[in-house]
């Protein structure tokens, strides 16, 4: 099978043209169109459904197409490797979880920066889960997760443990709750199948409260979005600690302690089980886990 073959029906159902994606490729139309049958006919199987609106991918196509996303990224992340053996600069990209990757990780980056100056860095901000997808689709090699849960593919590296704290504006005049008052309290959360969701989930548990008991605004999928939400509203948001540290220092938000109830999240490197780090990657690593990390938030 060709990869470049591959590559056309990647480009082709992403999109959703062959006009287009002939013109992303440097190919004409008929030649892309080639391209795309013989594809068709070594897997015996109809990819595409062509109409007047475009193309769009049948069932077999779109497990196709998530295999040739991964192919790609393994042939781009070879190429890469390819050139660091020829002493061309090296690339460390690290996807990482929104709460680290905007507040902790810019001022580690700088110190790493400062110590290997042979190496790019490039930090992706996402969700844990968004992580750990490139991850085992192969387009990112290191990545930064709160975890709750061993993951079973990934080799996991701890980093940090930080408390999570009830926060709202600091005129609020509420300033200590019990467990029982919490279920009433207006609160606006990250979004469904977010992993701080779920750890304060299971540390509610302990003290016989369901998430779903909490009284739940909306949700939003941004720290940022959360603490501008709070500042011009009487609502209350479950954040890490170090997400909120200079928004509790200026007194624009302030902690509500919670009698009986504390919560942690902790923050792992992780990489796939299968994969071999290189050596400024370990250098990284050995990094991120030692006293020169300078976590600035």
């Amino acid at each position: 099978m060709d990869i470049n073959y591959l590559k056309a029906l990647y480009v082709t159902a992403k999109c959703n043209s062959i006009s287009v994606a002939s013109k992303k490729l440097h190919l004409s139309q008929p030649g892309l169109s080639f391209q795309l049958q013989s594809l068709e006919s070594s897997i015996g199987k109809t990819l595409l459904k062509r109409s007047n609106k475009g193309v769009s991918l049948t069932p077999e196509g779109e497990i196709v197409f998530n295999y040739a996303k991964s192919i790609i990224a393994i042939e781009e992340n070879m190429k890469k490797e390819l050139k660091e053996l020829e002493g061309v600069k090296k690339h460390l990209t690290i996807g990482a979880c929104s709460s680290l990757a905007d507040y902790a990780l810019p001022c580690s980056a700088y110190t790493f920066k400062q110590i290997h100056d042979d190496i790019d860095i490039n930090i992706l901000s996402m969700t844990s889960c968004q992580v750990l997808k490139k991850l085992r689709d192969r387009e990112i090699n290191i990545g930064i997760v709160q975890s709750i849960s061993p993951i079973s593919d990934m080799t996991e590296v701890p980093i940090i443990k930080n408390n999570i704290v009830l926060v709202c504006d600091y005129n609020v005049s509420t300033s200590n709750i019990s467990i029982d008052e919490l279920k009433d309290l207006p609160l606006v959360t990250r979004e469904s199948g977010s992993i701080i969701n779920d750890s304060i989930s299971m540390d509610l548990k302990d003290h016989g409260l369901e998430f779903n008991d909490l009284n739940v605004l909306f949700s939003l999928n941004s720290d940022e979005a959360i603490k501008r939400t709070l500042m011009h509203n009487e609502s209350y948001a479950f954040l890490p600690e170090l997400v909120v540290k200079h928004e509790l220092h200026d007194k624009y938000l302030k902690k509500i302690f919670i009698k009986d109830l504390s919560m942690q999240c902790s923050y792992s490197l992780v990489y796939r089980t299968d994969y071999n780090l290189k050596s400024f990657e370990k250098s990284f690593i050995d990094f991120i886990t030692s006293s020169h990390r300078c976590f600035c938030y």
